[in-house]
């Protein structure tokens, strides 16, 4: 990479997007993590994958995510070696994923660019129908590139006649739960305290926080389901 940085590319909401016709990670970064938790775009429950074209970078991260151990279970009872031994050659972690939670992934993996379709039509209703409203639509991907649609974020503009945060009490009310992504950092108690942060030092990041929220978008959601959804936000906003 230019100026001999490594860089490493978080896509934890990001699978299948792409960018000018190339799935993320495969670019030049040195490596590309995603997320597979239960809210993530395809799940394992728990984990995640770290994917790399760099040898050395690939046998670390096989050797960290368990214990430093320098072989896994199976090449144990693969090698030439007594199937009992083993070296710990770093200090690694307790990272690696379960065989069944791998057999969840593989099959979900299989399902990801129906799980985005769906995803993408239940955006395009909701921006169908919100475009009149006091608030900014989420940006769109660029022409012919794949949008993730992780999640769907509205802001409310400031001619907005609630909050967002009265906003999100309402739609509760009315039994649909919505969220906030993300609360920034220079606000959580840990990097406000360690670097005495105050919220108005990062204006743009406060701005956007205190006018963020994020819609249910899921791909089991009815149709009836994202009526109701838009019947109660249009009936708050509208």
């Amino acid at each position: 990479m230019k100026h001999g940085l490594k860089v490493v590319e978080d896509a934890a909401h990001a699978l299948p997007t792409t960018y000018k016709g190339k799935l993320i990670g495969t670019f030049d970064s040195d490596a590309t993590v995603y997320s597979f938790y239960v809210t993530k775009t395809i799940a394992t429950g728990e984990g995640g994958m770290v994917v790399t074209r760099n040898k050395k970078v690939s046998e670390r991260c096989r050797v960290m995510r368990l214990h430093g151990i320098d072989r896994d279970v199976f090449n144990r009872y693969s090698s030439k070696k007594p199937s009992w031994h083993y070296e710990i050659i770093a200090p690694g972690f307790k990272y690696n994923m379960t065989d069944i939670a791998a057999s969840l992934g593989i099959q979900q993996l299989k399902k990801a660019r129906a799980f985005q379709k769906r995803r993408s039509e239940m955006s395009a209703y909701y921006d169908r129908v919100f475009g009149d409203l006091p608030v900014v639509l989420p940006p769109k991907a660029p022409e012919g590139d794949i949008h993730a649609w992780h999640l769907y974020v509205l802001r409310l503009s400031d001619k907005a006649p609630v909050s967002r945060d009265r906003f999100i009490e309402m739609m509760a009310e009315k039994g649909i739960g919505c969220s906030v992504h993300f609360i920034p950092l220079h606000i959580q108690p840990y990097w406000r305290d360690t670097y005495n942060l105050k919220p108005q030092d990062f204006p743009n990041a406060l701005h956007l926080f205190e006018r963020a929220v994020s819609l249910p978008l899921y791909t089991k959601m009815s149709e009836k389901d994202l009526k109701r959804v838009v019947e109660a936000v249009r009936n708050i906003l509208g």
